[in-house]
């Protein structure tokens, strides 16, 4: 199941469902964050549709923070979480020095954050850019 993960900020009618459906009740507060340049919104996609998303936010200084990360229940436990990170991965900001997420709420995500290159660092998972 290959998931492809896009920068969503002007999503079509089909794309606001499946956000909502991931979002229940905020998705369109998430849309208009990431159109107004507050937030990243990627959405992963398989066969047409959105089936996961996550965002990434500014927080200071080149550091971001990786959150909201949701996955349909049909498609769960198929590494769809794993495919959106890596490549949301690919397409990161030229400023982004750093990501932090806080898996406090989310233990069953430990495994796959520490196989992408993110440490332990107090309540908070982090990953830092590789200097060339």
């Amino acid at each position: 199941m290959p998931v492809y993960a896009e920068n969503i900020t002007k999503p079509d009618p089909q794309d606001s469902n499946d956000l909502e459906i991931l979002y229940p009740g905020t998705s369109a507060k998430l849309v208009a964050q990431a159109a107004a340049g507050k937030i990243i919104l990627f959405g992963g996609r398989f066969n047409g549709r959105l089936i996961s998303a996550c965002t990434l936010t500014p927080i200071y200084d080149g550091d971001y923070q990786l959150a909201q990360l949701s996955v349909r229940e049909i498609t769960r436990r198929r590494g769809v979480a794993r495919q959106l990170i890596i490549q949301a991965m690919k397409q990161l900001p030229d400023d982004l020095q750093s990501i932090s997420a806080d898996l406090s709420h989310a233990p069953e995500l430990i495994n796959l954050f520490s196989e992408l290159g993110f440490t332990a660092t107090h309540n908070f998972w982090q990953w830092q850019r590789p200097t060339s």
